[in-house]
C-alpha cells in the first residue's frame, strides 16, 4: 500500500481511492498549492460506505513535489493507510517544521543584529527602565555564563501559522530574506533594550568576576561540587552565630535553593539533627550559604571554606 500511495504522488492523477484491512477505503486527493507543494485532503470511511454524505474530506498533509517529501500527516493517512509511526524519519510533522522555521529565523536576526550593532543596533542612548543588579544575574553565574560569554537577550521569532510554514516550504531563503527584515523592523525598540539590559548584565558578571570575595563565588562552589558528585544527602557542617553545627542535608535542597534568601532546617534529613539544630539556634531560624564551612560526602570532603580554616589556624597560633 505505502509504494502504490507513494506512486500517486510522483504521477500527474490528482485522485485516487485505496483499500486497506478488510473493507475500507480511502479517497486521496491533491490540491496544487503552486508549482512545488501539493495539500492533501482524504475521505476516509472505515468499514462503512464511503460517500455517507455527510463525512467531509479532510486535511491530512503536504507533498513537496520538487523533492519528493511528505510533510504533516494527519493520522488517518500515515496510521491506517502507510502504517508509519508518528516519528518515522520518512516524513516531518508540524512541529517539527516549526521548530525548523523558528531556528533558521533567530539565526538570521542574530547574524544580523551582530553584523550591524555598530551600525544599526547603537545602545548608548537607549534607556531602560530598570536597574540591573546582582542577583539579576545569579542565575547566568551558576550557570558557568561569564561576561564574556553571555549571549544577547532580545525578542525571539515564533511562529504557528500555515501559512509561513507553506511559504519556508515553496521558497526557503525568500521567506528568512523576507520575514527577518519584517521582524526587525517591527521589533526594533524591543531589540535595543534587549541588547541594552544584555550589556547591563555584563557588567554586573564582570563586577562579581572581579570580587573574588563576592558571596556568589561559595555559592557556586558549594552547588557545583554537590552537583559534580551526584549527591543525594550531604553532611554539612556550619558555623552560625560562632557555633559549629554537623547534620546530614537534602543535596537537592542545596542545589536548587541558591535564587532563595535562606536555607531551609526542615531539610536536615533526621529529626534527632534537626531538633538539635532548633533547640541550638531557634525553632524559625534557617541558615544560609555564608554559614556553609564544610561539605562531606560519604568519607569524602567535597567543599571546605579556605576562610574559615585560615581563622582556625590563627586560633591555634594564638594558643
Amino acid at each position: 500500500m505505502e509504494q502504490e500511495f507513494l506512486d500517486f504522488l510522483k504521477s500527474n492523477r490528482i485522485t485516487e481511492t485505496f483499500s486497506y484491512n478488510d473493507d475500507s477505503k480511502m479517497i486521496v486527493n491533491r490540491i496544487k498549492c503552486n508549482d512545488k507543494l501539493d495539500i492533501l485532503y482524504v475521505l476516509d470511511n472505515y468499514r462503512g460506505e464511503l460517500f455517507d454524505l455527510s463525512s467531509p474530506f479532510k486535511y491530512s498533509g503536504i507533498y513537496d513535489k520538487e523533492n519528493d517529501k511528505l510533510f504533516d500527516l494527519e493520522y488517518s493517512l500515515r496510521a491506517k493507510l502507510l502504517n508509519w509511526n508518528y516519528n518515522d524519519n520518512k516524513f516531518i510533522s508540524a512541529s517539527e517544521l516549526y521548530n525548523m522555521i523558528n531556528k533558521d529565523m533567530n539565526d538570521k536576526i542574530k547574524e544580523i543584529i551582530d553584523s550591524s550593532k555598530d551600525d544599526i543596533f547603537k545602545i548608548e542612548d537607549v534607556e531602560i527602565a530598570i536597574e540591573i543588579e546582582d542577583k539579576d544575574v545569579l542565575t547566568d553565574f551558576m550557570d558557568g555564563k561569564t561576561s564574556l560569554t553571555l549571549e544577547d537577550s532580545y525578542k525571539k521569532y515564533s511562529t504557528d501559522k500555515p501559512k509561513d510554514l507553506l511559504d519556508y516550504l515553496t521558497d526557503k531563503n525568500t521567506f528568512l530574506e523576507e520575514e527577518t527584515r519584517e521582524f526587525i523592523l517591527d521589533n526594533v525598540t524591543s531589540i535595543l533594550k534587549g541588547l541594552t539590559v544584555t550589556e547591563e548584565k555584563r557588567k554586573a558578571l564582570k563586577r562579581i568576576e572581579d570580587n573574588l570575595e563576592h558571596p556568589y563565588h561559595k555559592i557556586k562552589s558549594i552547588v557545583d561540587a554537590v552537583k559534580d558528585n551526584n549527591c543525594v544527602t550531604v553532611n554539612i557542617t556550619i558555623n552560625k552565630d560562632g557555633i559549629e553545627q554537623t547534620f546530614k542535608y537534602d543535596a537537592a535542597a542545596l542545589k536548587n535553593s541558591y535564587n532563595s534568601s535562606y536555607l531551609s532546617c526542615y531539610n536536615i534529613e533526621k529529626v534527632t539533627e534537626r531538633n538539635l539544630y532548633e533547640e541550638t539556634f531557634g525553632r524559625w531560624t534557617d541558615f544560609h550559604y555564608e554559614d556553609i564551612v564544610k561539605i562531606t560526602y560519604g568519607k569524602k570532603t567535597i567543599y571546605e571554606d579556605s576562610n574559615y580554616k585560615s581563622k582556625e589556624k590563627q586560633e591555634e597560633i594564638c594558643l
